[in-house]
């Protein structure tokens, strides 16, 4: 049966207006020729980014120029030693996953141990997988030591990491 769709608004002029300087951009992105450079250029700027954001909400309080100084080996910010590490520890394990992507690679738990070991790496882009913890670890709120998140227990990890592993493999080949 068909839907019968009534919308309950009013296109205005304004609006009107907006919409067409929307598509008028639309079209001119469309149109851009995208060179090997700008193509580069979009990725590395999508890389920073993402490494800002991702690391931000981990308490990370570097901006995002600071973090393009730090993945260029071109600023230090003392007193943010910890932030530093943190942001090219996250960028190395971001720079491999486009990697392996790129090679079409199918996920494994050792690309995901890789991944953790370069998460832990301190930016170091040469690094063994790492094992899976043999403890219990706990996500507390900084200032009320209140528990946020109590993550599975360690015995459990292996089993989850396999399941996650075939389910992402069952996604792919889907």
């Amino acid at each position: 049966m068909p839907i019968k769709f009534l919308p309950h608004y009013t296109i205005t002029p304004k609006i009107a207006k907006n919409l067409m300087r929307i598509e008028a951009a639309r079209e001119q992105v469309l149109n851009l020729p995208l060179t090997p450079m700008v193509l580069a250029s979009l990725r590395e700027t999508a890389r920073l980014y993402t490494t800002h954001y991702s690391t931000m909400i981990e308490g990370n309080r570097l901006n995002p120029d600071q973090i393009k100084e730090i993945i260029e080996h071109k600023g230090h910010f003392p007193g943010r030693e910890r932030d530093e590490r943190e942001v090219k520890a996250y960028y190395a394990a971001l720079t491999q996953v486009e990697q392996w992507a790129a090679q079409g690679l199918p996920v494994t738990e050792k690309m995901i141990q890789t991944l953790h070991a370069l998460v832990i790496g301190n930016g170091k882009s040469k690094v063994k997988p790492t094992p899976y913890r043999d403890g219990q670890n706990v996500i507390r709120d900084a200032r009320t030591r209140a528990i946020v998140y109590l993550p599975p227990e360690a015995h459990d990890v292996p089993g989850l990491m396999k399941g996650m592993v075939n389910w992402i493999i069952k996604q792919h080949t889907a």
